[in-house]
């Protein structure tokens, strides 16, 4: 057998016994952990997500969408445990504008993809626990998609809310 023939059985093998419905399950789990690490694969770095809020059961996921109405590709830029943040990936003649959309779903949506502005997320959040904490994020900075650039360029939305 090849190399990459014999890897698979190994790995099939721990599946031995167990229902077809199960391995798919734990094949998607998997799938979801192998989209918040990085290559190459660290055990350390796996063990780390595992114990984080990342791998948790959510009721985002990540895996909902993959292409916006308009034709482009989004990618996961981050989250915390009530908003998922995606940024659009521009491909063709809108490659060629500067400016960067970013598209958001959260908890109390999450099968909605919406536009990430100020007006967009007040409306979504209206009348939910998390309505006070945008406010005192919106009187603290200007900008709704702010980035710390002390920490890796993220959005201050994820970090500190």
């Amino acid at each position: 057998m090849k190399q990459e023939q014999q890897l698979l059985y190994k790995v099939m093998r721990n599946f031995e016994g167990m229902q077809k419905i199960e391995v798919f399950d734990l094949l998607q789990r998997m799938e979801i952990l192998m989209f918040y690490t990085k290559s190459p694969l660290r055990s350390s770095q796996i063990k780390k997500i595992m114990t984080t809020h990342l791998y948790e059961e959510s009721e985002i996921d990540p895996f909902g969408f993959t292409i916006l109405p308009n034709g482009n590709f989004c990618e996961f830029e981050g989250c915390n445990d009530w908003i998922h943040i995606y940024k659009e990936t521009k491909r063709g003649i809108n490659k060629l504008n500067p400016f960067t959309t970013y598209y958001y779903r959260t908890k109390y949506a999450p099968l909605e993809l919406v536009k990430l502005t100020k007006k967009n997320l007040l409306e979504s959040l209206e009348k939910t626990l998390h309505q006070e904490i945008l406010e005192e994020f919106l009187l603290t900075y200007k900008k709704i998609i702010q980035k710390d650039k002390k920490n890796r360029n993220r959005l201050l939305l994820i970090l500190d809310y």
